[in-house]
């Protein structure tokens, strides 16, 4: 599939059948030769630079139709295309791998901090001493109470507590930088794109800044950010949460389109704990429904800082975060992993298709 009008013409693969809509164009080759091979042969190619001429930035049938394109036998098409299919196709495995395991903690986080079902399960009978259920080893039944008392928020577990965000996390608003501050180099600067929609760290969004800052602008590995500015009102970024990933290095700073979340000293909650809080749908609600503003939405501090959350004990926080901390490292291993069969990708895709490298090279490459 080729973008054929807007901003990004990119070019993309799909394996399976799709539907395309009427600003792409779809491959429909008259000889026999290998679509991947097919798009990969595109990645080279300028399909930005086609502009037509009209007010939106648009590529035509014929200046597509007109690219120079050098079609090698169909055997050796396979073989690019399975060098490089190989590299993709481990990315996309990584990258469904993060999604499931990330799903498995937030899983974890709504059945014992949200719908309270360990409480539940032991009040009912279905879970006893000494008995491991899906997400409930046996050493952790004396963390959970087997009855529920009334609050301000409802039916809570016994002996948890009610307080406000700010009473257990401090929050900063991020630096306030200027573009020619930016640089190739420096030092990472955390950014409204280095949250997805929805919540977690993006990776592809950190940007590197040489202008100044204060020590309050600094972030961490293990720091929560939150997005505080959204460009319209349909909620899909601003409260959402992500953790600062060790990647980047020991110290970077946040924008001032971030607020940086860590907790108090006398609070048990930790930054595992609140990232899953505030990505949990309730919360994110309740977070994003203090943002305000016309064009552009904002969220004031006190969106971070006045609601309202129930606080387990200590014990149950620290059992939950070790096990996060456990998924959140073997996340960012694989994204680790990823950026590398990404450089070696980007590295052979030009080369295989110029036919500078040829194909036994690459796949000693590879296989090394």
């Amino acid at each position: 599939m080729i973008g054929r009008k807007g901003a990004y013409r990119g070019v993309h693969y799909s394996p399976d059948p799709f539907f395309a809509i009427d600003t792409a164009f779809y491959l429909k080759p008259k000889a026999e030769f290998d679509m991947r091979w097919a798009y990969y042969q595109l990645l080279t190619q300028d399909i930005n630079g086609m502009d037509s001429g009209s007010a939106i930035p648009s590529t035509s049938r014929e200046a597509f139709y007109a690219l120079p394109v050098e079609v090698p036998p169909l055997d050796e098409q396979r073989a690019i295309a399975r060098i490089l299919g190989t590299l993709d196709d481990k990315i996309e495995l990584n990258r469904r791998m993060n999604e499931t395991l990330e799903e498995m903690a937030r899983a974890i986080f709504k059945s014992w901090f949200v719908d309270f079902e360990p409480v539940r399960a032991k009040m009912e009978g279905r879970w006893r001493r000494g008995q491991s259920l899906p997400g409930l080893p046996a050493h952790l039944y004396d963390l959970f109470p087997d009855r529920f008392v009334d609050s301000e928020l409802g039916e809570i577990p016994e002996g948890w507590e009610v307080g406000t965000l700010g009473n257990h996390f401090e929050a900063v608003k991020g630096v306030s930088y200027k573009g020619s501050g930016l640089s190739d180099n420096g030092v990472p600067l955390h950014n409204l794109n280095s949250i997805h929609e929805g919540g977690g760290y993006k990776y592809e969004g950190i940007k590197f800044y040489r202008g100044e800052y204060a020590e309050r602008h600094v972030v961490e590995p293990g720091d929560v950010i939150v997005a505080n500015t959204e460009q319209g009102h349909d909620r899909l970024l601003i409260g959402y949460a992500a953790i600062v990933p060790r990647l980047f290095g020991k110290r970077g700073i946040a924008s001032h389109h971030i607020y940086r979340l860590r907790p108090k000293p006398s609070s048990p909650l930790t930054a595992s704990f609140v990232y899953r809080l505030l990505n949990s749908p309730r919360m994110h609600d309740v977070v994003s429904g203090y943002a305000n503003g016309t064009t552009v939405n904002m969220l004031p501090l006190d969106g971070v800082q006045k609601p309202q959350i129930v606080v387990p004990p200590r014990d149950l926080v620290i059992a939950f975060s070790t096990l996060a901390a456990e998924i959140e490292a073997r996340c960012e291993e694989t994204v680790v992993e990823s950026r590398t069969l990404a450089a070696i990708r980007d590295t052979l895709l030009p080369k295989l298709i110029s036919g500078e490298l040829r194909v036994k090279d690459a796949e000693r490459i590879v296989v090394g």
